[in-house]
């Protein structure tokens, strides 16, 4: 038998890191602060100077927080019947929705910080907090007055997910808003210190009326600050701006010669050439274009006699080959346009070129990019909301998502709905919902319980006649197809009728 030797290491307890131990790198900060690498103000007057930059952010502004929000329950509870519970959380999250502003919807407030993010790459919404310490209130804050500080030391707190209980050791930055020398301090969202909004220091024993509200902090990037997802197309904005001011410069200082005049044997008169030089130095404008121009040409002296001149030839030569045409660097701009909204990863229809669609290709757009680009937008900002913003109401059964738009066609559901009714697989409440949204309104689910059941089956566990006379000779299958086929008729003639 082959000996092993072995050999007895002693243990020693080793305590592992409570906290994230990553190095920020924050070598901008000067002294607590931090100081953006673009200035959000100059960000801020890029994007409005483009020519697509604006139509992109509008699109996300509202296909993402622009349909408002919904409340569904969570995944458990939708397996349960409603309880008292239930119905009772439901209610105060309405509420919580209803009056977290009162100047504006609060769909309205997610909308600008989409706005403010998609501009700087930063969007701040200031919370304030009720008596009892839950957030009652948000406020938008102008990214352009907003520095970040560095993170500070870690701090335990406590964290609700799914009626858990959990204790994190989290780092916290401070914010501070800065208007005309006016300086007020924030803390982040969630930060459990006192902090004073005069001086930005924490401490146990600040004043209520001087303790400072909380920022929500919603950004591109995972820096102290976000970043434009079209910051790398800045060279791109630049030289197309630039160009729009040359064309624009064309019309206010641009030369309107469109032909020369060649004198030959002879002379311009006085009068010629005084008023040849003042059209020259105002030739410059609209105002000036397309004018007429007479001039006075003196034939040399070719006899004895003064009265015997030269035959005086004048020539005109056209100039327009040297003109401006219609408009320089058309096509730098609209690649420059294309790599630009290429950034925001839109289709143009979404920016209000559909010159090259039709219906097909329009509908598919919008499905692609419902499903690539808007709708993981709603996810994430619906994750922040309720893991974060509404956290602390502790939330067991509802949760808040962002509505989007109906982007289904109501002619393929109605053949599929066709296919499934004739393998019995769809029950008169399946369809209500359907039903409700070609209608355009909220329809009701049939009481009944055999309207949970599929037609055909109920019809076999009854013995019954099928409800809908069917005529002599026809089977079932092609009776249901054809009342399908009229109910949808009927249905989207209704819906016509009423846009």
């Amino acid at each position: 038998m082959r000996k092993v030797n072995a050999r007895i290491i002693k243990s020693t307890s080793v305590s592992k890191s409570s906290t994230s131990t990553a190095i920020k790198d924050e070598t901008n900060a000067f002294g607590d602060m931090i100081e953006p690498l673009y200035r959000p103000v100059d960000l801020i007057e890029m994007s409005k100077e483009s020519t697509v930059i604006p139509q992109c952010v509008d699109a996300y502004k509202q296909n993402i927080a622009g349909f408002g929000f919904g409340l569904q329950y969570k995944e458990d509870d939708t397996k349960v019947d409603e309880t008292f519970e239930m119905k009772a959380e439901w209610e105060r999250v309405k509420d919580i929705l209803q009056f977290f502003n009162f100047d504006k919807p609060f769909k309205d407030v997610w909308a600008e910080a989409i706005v403010h993010r998609e501009q700087t790459g930063n969007g701040y919404i200031e919370i304030i907090r009720d008596g009892t310490g839950l957030p009652a209130e948000a406020e938008n804050m102008e990214p352009e007055y907003v520095k970040v500080s560095k993170l500070g030391d870690p701090v335990e707190v406590t964290i609700w997910r799914n009626s858990k209980q959990f204790k994190r050791k989290k780092k916290f930055r401070r914010y501070l808003q800065e208007i005309n020398g006016s300086k007020v301090w924030f803390k982040a969202f969630g930060d459990p210190r006192k902090m004073s909004w005069k001086t930005g220091q924490y401490g146990d024993d600040i004043p209520p009326e001087e303790e400072a509200n909380e920022i929500l902090h919603l950004k591109i990037g995972s820096g102290a600050y976000g970043e434009p997802r079209w910051i790398s197309q800045s060279p791109h904005m630049s030289g197309s701006r630039k160009a729009e001011i040359l064309n624009l410069n064309y019309f206010d200082q641009g030369r309107h010669v469109p032909m020369a005049i060649l004198v030959k044997n002879g002379l311009l008169t006085d009068e010629s050439v005084k008023q040849l030089e003042e059209y020259a130095s105002n030739l410059n404008g609209v105002d000036h274009a397309h004018k007429w121009l007479v001039l006075e040409v003196e034939g040399l002296d070719e006899g004895i006699t003064e009265d015997e001149k030269t035959k005086v030839d004048i020539e005109m030569k056209s100039l327009a080959d040297i003109l401006q045409g219609d408009a320089l660097f058309q096509t730098y701009d609209d690649n420059s346009r294309m790599k630009q909204q290429s950034a925001f990863r839109l289709p143009d229809i979404f920016v209000g070129r559909s010159r090259d669609f039709n219906r097909a290709t329009a509908d598919k757009a919008r499905e692609i990019t419902e499903e690539q680009v808007f709708q993981p937008e709603r996810e994430s900002l619906a994750f922040i909301l309720n893991n974060v913003l509404l956290e602390p109401y502790n939330l067991q059964h509802v949760e808040v998502f962002f509505e989007g738009p109906d982007i289904s066609d109501s002619e393929d559901k109605a053949k599929m709905l066709t296919v499934y009714n004739q393998i019995g697989g769809v029950s008169p409440n399946d369809v209500r919902d359907d039903v409700g949204k070609i209608l355009g309104k909220t329809v009701e689910p049939f009481e009944d319980e055999g309207a949970k059941i599929p037609l055909s089956l109920r019809q076999q566990q009854t013995g019954s006649t099928f409800p809908i006379a069917l005529q002599k000779g026809a089977s079932p299958s092609s009776e249901i197809v054809n009342v399908l086929k009229d109910l949808r008729d009927v249905l989207e003639g209704m819906q016509r009728g009423t846009n």
